[in-house]
């Protein structure tokens, strides 16, 4: 197993960081970019938009469910 420099001490957090970083590393690989360059994607690009757009989700269906209430009503 690759060991990180970063330890917490707890073995599952530990653990479950070393696989995320085994992943960022694999993904890098895949699409042929930096370490760097995938975490910045992944955190900085895909997560805000995919967030944004959960939350649009969310919304829209507070609004429908609000409608649907009113015409039941």
């Amino acid at each position: 197993m690759m060991e990180t420099p970063i330890r917490s001490g707890i073995g599952w957090i530990d653990a479950l960081f070393d696989l995320c970083v085994r992943v960022l590393i694999w993904l890098a690989a895949l699409f042929g970019v930096s370490y760097n360059e995938i975490n910045i994607w992944i955190f900085c690009v895909i997560w805000p938009i995919f967030t944004v757009i959960l939350i649009g989700l969310v919304v829209w269906q507070w609004i429908s469910i609000r409608k649907m209430k009113r015409e039941l009503n």
